[in-house]
């Protein structure tokens, strides 16, 4: 029999969830990372808590007692956030960007976020046929969670978008704190977070990848690539969007995989 924890402060909540199977509970959630020192459990369920980043296995209580209701096994998604990299242009990144995000379950809700700003507008936004506005100079302006959920895109029911101003000079003033409250801001709203990186390294880009949960590099299979590639101390899933299959030759130290192979990779 499994061994489940409830998080919650509700009577209703722990009657109900009770009702359906037995359970260990924590008022707090300081109560329950005490628990889960003591004991391992196979489903954390979260009535309301902040649990970012804290659980792997946390399932949102509506979502265990609806998919108990019908008799179905609970399937935890593990929050991602997936930065998809290069270390030079015109190697297919932003395709593999929609690629990645048109991969997972209509059910997993998705945001993409554009940092690769150029004057012009961005690849991506081209690639998706986006309006030129809102975009993330918009948040800028105010830097508040309402700003930033008022500036996302819906590009369709679970897929949102916070595209790249047209211009550089929209984002003269942005900083690593900007990164990390974006991300923070996303956390509570999204199960996978894409970042579209441009191939250079800075210290917004360095945030982001600290941040990330999976780092792609996506790359065209050249040697030049890898020598860039095996100077990097990051941990990254190298993905070649090449035909040529003389790269293995250069690749074969590299965690690699073709671009067809990606989604076998990444919990659905």
């Amino acid at each position: 029999m499994p061994l489940n924890l409830l998080i919650s402060n509700n009577p209703k909540t722990i009657e109900a969830v009770k009702n359906k199977e037995s359970c260990d509970v924590a008022l707090s959630l300081e109560s329950a990372l005490i628990r889960v020192k003591q004991k391992k459990y196979d489903v954390i369920i979260n009535d309301g808590f902040n649990v970012s980043g804290i659980f792997d296995n946390a399932v949102n209580v509506k979502d265990y007692l609806k998919n108990t209701t019908n008799d179905k096994k609970i399937k935890v998604f593990r929050q991602e956030i997936i930065s998809v990299w290069s270390v030079k242009g015109g190697v297919g990144r932003t395709t593999t960007v929609k690629r990645l995000m048109e991969m997972f379950d209509k059910n997993i809700k998705i945001l993409v976020i554009d940092f690769n700003f150029q004057d012009g507008g961005s690849d991506l936004s081209f690639l998706l046929d986006l309006p030129v506005i809102p975009h993330i100079g918009m948040y800028l302006k105010e830097r508040t969670k309402e700003s930033f959920f008022k500036n996302l895109i819906e590009y369709s029911p679970n897929i949102s978008i916070l595209q790249a101003p047209p211009g550089l000079s929209f984002i003269k003033d942005m900083t690593p704190e900007d990164v990390e409250n974006i991300i923070r801001f996303a956390r509570t709203a999204f199960d996978v977070i894409i970042f579209d990186l441009p191939n250079k390294v800075d210290e917004i880009v360095n945030t982001v990848l600290e941040n990330s949960t999976k780092k792609i590099i996506v790359s065209s299979g050249l040697v030049s690539e890898a020598r860039r590639i095996k100077e990097l101390d990051e941990d990254f899933l190298v993905v070649i969007n090449s035909p040529n299959r003389q790269w293995k030759l250069y690749y074969k130290d590299f965690n690699c995989i073709t671009i067809k192979e990606l989604e076998k990779i990444l919990e659905r």
